[in-house]
Order: C-alpha cells, then sequence, then structure tokens
C-alpha cells in the first residue's frame, strides 16, 4: 500500500515539474516570437497581447505534449524520432493558431508571422532542453571503469555508411565501453576525406592506420552487414597484415528483426569466408507441410539432427520425436529445443538405429509422420578400419527405419546422405551409397513413404569436422595437420544444410537424391590458412601447417553427381535434383542379406570386394591396416592377476591397434 501511495506521489510530482518546464518554454517561446518580429521593441500593447495570449496558450500546448507522449519518456534518451514527436506536439496547435487567425485577430492570432516564429523557437528550446539532459546523463554515467588504459581499444569502422554511422554513435555515447573509434574506411570514393561524426574516412585500410597519422588502432570493426564472403576475406587479409583484429556487427535479418543491435559485436567466423553468398532455403511452403505433423528425427544429439529439431519445431508440429544413442547429446539437444520452444511437444529417446525392437516400439507408438534420418557413422578414417560398423549402422540401420515407415504408412522418409557417396572411395561413403540405392529400389514399390535422399558436403563447425579439428590445434599451438596441400572439399553451413533437407523434403516425389549448389570447392589448406588469421595469429611465425598425407579411403576431391545420374533442375536454382536407373528391390535385400557374415569377420577386405561387387563405381582401398582383435588373444584373456574371467566374469579383449 504504501509503495502504491509512494509512486502516485512520484509521478503527480513529475507531472508538476514537467509541466512546470514545458510552460516556461512556452513563455521563452512566445515572448522571443514577439521580440524577433518586432526587432526587440516591443510595445506596451504587443506585451499586453502577449500576456493574454499566455493563459490560454499554455494549457492547449500542454494537452498536445502529453497527447504525444512526452510527459511518459525518459527524459534523458533523446534521439531523431524524439524530435518527430517534439514537432507533431508544437505542429497541431501552431497549425490550428495559424488557421485560426484568419478568422480572429485575438492575442497571438493577431500575428501569423508570430505563430511560425514561437513554433520554430518551442521545438529548439525543448530539443535543446532534452539534448542536454542526455549530454548530462552520458557525461555522468560514462565516467571510465576501466583501472588500466590498456584496456582501451582504438578502431577503425570499415562502412560510413547508416550502420557504421550508428555504430560510432553509439560507441562515442558510451564512454565506459573499451572501444574508441578513430576512423572509417569506405570503397565509396565519393565519402573519401570528408567526416562522418567528426571522423575522417579513409579509402583503405592501411591509410587509415598509418602510424605517421598516429592512429594506433588495433581492432577493426566491419560495419556492413550485407558484405558478401569474398569482401570479408579481404578485409581480413588486409587486416591480418596490420596485426589488426576484426569483429563485424549482426546480420541484416537480425538487425531488422530487432533480435541484435548495431554495437552486439562478434568475430569474423569461417562461416564469414565461405566463398559465395549463404544460401537461403527456409520456405513458407516448408512450413505449411509439417505444421500440425508428428516429426521424428534420428541422430538427433548431433549437429545436423539438433538444428533439425530446432528448426522443425519453428514450423509449429504438433510433436518433434527426438532418437539418439548418445545420453549426453540427447540431452543438450532436449535442453535447447525445450527453452526455445516450450509450447512444442518434444519428447527425447535413447534408442539405436539397428535396434529392431526399440524403433518398431517408438515408431508403432507415435506414428511419425516424416522421418529425416540423420542418425550415422561419418567419420571416413575411422569407419576404414572398421567397415562391418559403417555397413551395420548406415545401410543396414536405413533398411531397418526404411521397412519400418512403411509398416507404419509414414508419409515422408528424408535420408541424410553425403557428397563421398559419389563414386566412393571409402567405405563410410559406399555404405551411404547402398543405402540411396535401397531408397529408391523401395519407391518402385511403394507410394508411401515418400523416400529421398540428400547429399552434403562437408558441413562447418559439425562435429568431427576440420573446423574444431583446426580450432583445438591452434589453441594448443599448433601444428595444424592438414592431409595434402591439393585436398578440396564442398562447404555449407548448418543452416543450409538443414534448410536443405526440409525443402526437399517438401519438394519430393519420391526416389530422388536432392543436392545444394555448394559452389566452388574450397581447398583444405586455405581453410587452415584461413583460421590462423582469424586467430589474429600468422603462419609460420605462430602456428605451423605440416601435410601428414592422404588417409586410407581419401580422395583428392569430391563429386556430385554419378555418371548415370540425371540432373533435373528445381523451382529453387541453388537446389538440384538427380534421378538415376533404380535397382531392383529384390536384388538388393538379396545383397543385404549376403552381405551380413561379413559383418563380422576379420577379413575386411573381403566384405570390401563384396560391396566392390554390387556398386562398381567404389574404389575400395584395401591396404587400410585393421582394429580387429586377433583369435588367440579373444580366446586367452586374462587379466593382470592372471585369474581367467569365465562365468558371471569379465572377459577382457586386448585389441590389435594396428
Amino acid at each position: 500500500m504504501k509503495t502504491n501511495f509512494n509512486m502516485r506521489v512520484h509521478k503527480l510530482s513529475r507531472l508538476t515539474l514537467l509541466s512546470a518546464i514545458y510552460s516556461l518554454i512556452c513563455v521563452a517561446s512566445l515572448t522571443l516570437a514577439f521580440e524577433f518580429r518586432d526587432d526587440f521593441t516591443i510595445s506596451d500593447a504587443t506585451a499586453g497581447m502577449l500576456w493574454a495570449t499566455v493563459f490560454w496558450l499554455i494549457p492547449i500546448k500542454l494537452v498536445s505534449l502529453y497527447f504525444f507522449g512526452q510527459y511518459r519518456g525518459l527524459l534523458t534518451f533523446f534521439r531523431l524520432p524524439d524530435v518527430y514527436r517534439v514537432g507533431a506536439a508544437f505542429g497541431v496547435p501552431s497549425v490550428l493558431f495559424f488557421i485560426a487567425s484568419f478568422y480572429t485577430q485575438f492575442g497571438i492570432l493577431h500575428s501569423k508571422a508570430a505563430i511560425i516564429l514561437d513554433y520554430f523557437i518551442s521545438v529548439s528550446l525543448l530539443c535543446v532542453f532534452r539534448t542536454s539532459l542526455r549530454i548530462y546523463r552520458e557525461k555522468r554515467t560514462g565516467v571510465r571503469v576501466l583501472s588500466d588504459p590498456s584496456d582501451q581499444h582504438r578502431v577503425v569502422i570499415y562502412g560510413a555508411g547508416h550502420t557504421g554511422a550508428a555504430l560510432a554513435a553509439d560507441l562515442m555515447g558510451k564512454r565506459h565501453r573499451p572501444l574508441t573509434p578513430v576512423a572509417f574506411i569506405d570503397d565509396d570514393p565519393f565519402k573519401w576525406d570528408k567526416n562522418v561524426h567528426g571522423l575522417k574516412v579513409y579509402s583503405s585500410i592501411s591509410k587509415a592506420c598509418d602510424t605517421n597519422m598516429g592512429c594506433g588502432a588495433t581492432k577493426l570493426i566491419v560495419a556492413m552487414p550485407a558484405a558478401s564472403p569474398s569482401k570479408i576475406r579481404e578485409i581480413t587479409e588486409e587486416a591480418s597484415k596490420l596485426s589488426m583484429k576484426v569483429e563485424i556487427v549482426p546480420s541484416w535479418e537480425d538487425l531488422a528483426s530487432g533480435r541484435k543491435r548495431v554495437d552486439k559485436l562478434r568475430p569474423v567466423k569461417i562461416d564469414d569466408l565461405l566463398g559465395r553468398r549463404s544460401i537461403k532455403l527456409h520456405s513458407k511452403k516448408v512450413i505449411g507441410e509439417l505444421s500440425g505433423k508428428v516429426v521424428m528425427v534420428t541422430g538427433a544429439g548431433g549437429t545436423i539432427g539438433g538444428e533439425l529439431c530446432r528448426q522443425i519445431a519453428q514450423c509449429n508440429p504438433s510433436m518433434v520425436l527426438m532418437v539418439e544413442r548418445a545420453e549426453y547429446l540427447l540431452f543438450q539437444t532436449e535442453q535447447k529445443l525445450k527453452s526455445e520452444f516450450p509450447d512444442v511437444a518434444s519428447h527425447a529417446f535413447i534408442g539405436d538405429i539397428t535396434d529392431e525392437a526399440r524403433m518398431d516400439f517408438l515408431m508403432g507408438g507415435f506414428l511419425p509422420d516424416v522421418i529425416f534420418h540423420a542418425a550415422a557413422h561419418k567419420h571416413v578414417p575411422m569407419m576404414e578400419h572398421q567397415p562391418g560398423e559403417a555397413i551395420r549402422n548406415n545401410t543396414l540401420g536405413t533398411a531397418l527405419l526404411a521397412d519400418l515407415a512403411i509398416k507404419y504408412e509414414v508419409e515422408r522418409f528424408v535420408f541424410i546422405s553425403t557428397d563421398k557417396a559419389v563414386n566412393p572411395t571409402n567405405v563410410m561413403g559406399v555404405s551411404k551409397r547402398l543405402a540411396e540405392i535401397f531408397l529408391q529400389s523401395l519407391q518402385d514399390s511403394t507410394r508411401i513413404p515418400q523416400f529421398v535422399a540428400v547429399r552434403f558436403g562437408n558441413v562447418l563447425g559439425s562435429s568431427g569436422s576440420v573446423i574444431p579439428t583446426f580450432k583445438r590445434q591452434i589453441e594448443e599451438g599448433g601444428p595444424i595437420t592438414v592431409t595434402h596441400p591439393e585436398i578440396t572439399r564442398y562447404f555449407m553451413t548448418v543452416p543450409e544444410a538443414v534448410g536443405l533437407v526440409l525443402e526437399c523434403s517438401v519438394d519430393a516425389e519420391g526416389g530422388e537424391i536432392f543436392v545444394l549448389d555448394m559452389g566452388e570447392p574450397m581447398k583444405i589448406y586455405d581453410l587452415a590458412k584461413q583460421m590462423i588469421k582469424l586467430s589474429g595469429l600468422r603462419e609460420g611465425e605462430d602456428i605451423d601447417i605440416v601435410f601428414s598425407g592422404l588417409r586410407p579411403g581419401e580422395k583428392l576431391y569430391e563429386e556430385l553427381q554419378h555418371g548415370q545420374e540425371t540432373l533435373e533442375l528445381t523451382e529453387n536454382k541453388k537446389v538440384f535434383r538427380f534421378t538415376g536407373r533404380k535397382s531392383n528391390e529384390a536384388e538388393v535385400r538379396k545383397f543385404l542379406k549376403e552381405l551380413s557374415p561379413l559383418l563380422r569377420s576379420s577379413d575386411y577386405n573381403a566384405l570390401k570386394r563384396k560391396l566392390h561387387s554390387f556398386v562398381p563405381e567404389y574404389v575400395p582401398d584395401y591396404s587400410a591396416p585393421t582394429w580387429a582383435p586377433s583369435h588367440a588373444e579373444v580366446g586367452s584373456a586374462y587379466r593382470k592377476d592372471g585369474a581367467s574371467l569365465n562365468g558371471d566374469k569379465l572377459v577382457s579383449f586386448k585389441g590389435n591397434s594396428a
């Protein structure tokens, strides 16, 4: 009760004080208007007319100021939109006075010139008042809290447009921030040598940071939300030569949506240097197709699976089923989804896609409408040493899910494949290719589900990819290991990869393979050099790059299309649809059955020869060493103390880690 009373007293006091201040401004404005009109020689008659005007003009102006929010806003925060509101608040009564002056000659209405002068003077005085309060606030709260002057960074802003100017104004207004803008850089010759907020605009980083000019900048901020990757790469390389760290403002989408402000800077990421503009794929059609559906995602704990769950939740599904065998990864995805989308029904289930009973239980219990199958073994060298596991998980696991999808009449089954499935030289690639063949063979015998495969390149930042590996090696002081100086790969961002999956899920007719136009492939060596620069280090001085040689099953470049596949264009020019000769379902099932005895065999080359017989474009690497324990070691497992372990005791195996 006491708190409410105090609040009412505070509001009343504030209202009274503001009314008094605004009244003084109105009186001063009216007085100056008559003084200017009469060249500072006001007669007694004019003075009487002035005071007769005050008593009815001030209440009208105060009401207008109240209507336009000048009593509700925080006075010390004053920017251009507030100027518009002040102009409107005084403009409305002034227009009414001006019109009335044609019909009556009382007080100020006797002089049209005084009405016009009064308007401009009153707006100016109130703006000066509000600006003074803002300057006072910034000086009072802007006392530097930096105990060490070395914490202060002089920065150069690249981009003298609206974004750069807003950023400079924001940094200059927040004196407690350790960033002081000292210069602008812009590509527009018209802006060169001109000033923005008192800062000179230069044509290049080197000119702006010429030591003879005493710039001393240690950081460069890219204030161009729509800058192309090639431009950002060019800026980063030039800045690295001057040992400057580079940060970037948020994207146009984040700024326009209000999710982020212009001063929310971030380091330049490798995604920004992809070599092409990011492709936007998430369409309204996707939202319409997934709305109200039960959607199941396997491999939900992975980078792609987790992002799939997040973007699917945006489409208002009736339920999201997350399936993953790694408990902690599944927990992370579940927590993130429930935090961001608390109103979307979601359930997390531990499960292995090769466990038929578990998958049958989940699919039969929830009857998903759409399945996104992202669970897979994807590490090429590791799968080369354990080919049986690659086939069991990537191929047979996919086949099991596909059969259950037919059993429970799933509408659509989307399989996450890889560009390594094209003319594969490794077991991981051929395991995915064999899964593609199986799904395409099913489409001839059923129209429900619609089976579709989506081929990815390398996904930047995904678990197990080169980016986290390079980042860890840099943090450890190097060296960065690259297999070959000429090795190239296609790259895509996580949002692009997931957007491709979602869009293809609604464009599919059944039996196709979709691929994103990923531009030109990038050299892994160039990627490593870029990451060193982004870390503020120099190759050869701070971090070395060493070449370790191609690993088993690895090839110098990846391809996007088999020779027997036909390219078809889609509505999105950046998405390709491939169709090819479909294998007979019975033949594929027979072959998979013949593979089963070889999956547990220690003769891995026999398994590879068998795979080559059915997928002739597969070029096996028979030189890869195996990690299988010998039969002698398995049969004579002993504990360190020499006791044999049998019955209900544990058995220890020593592996051959050749």
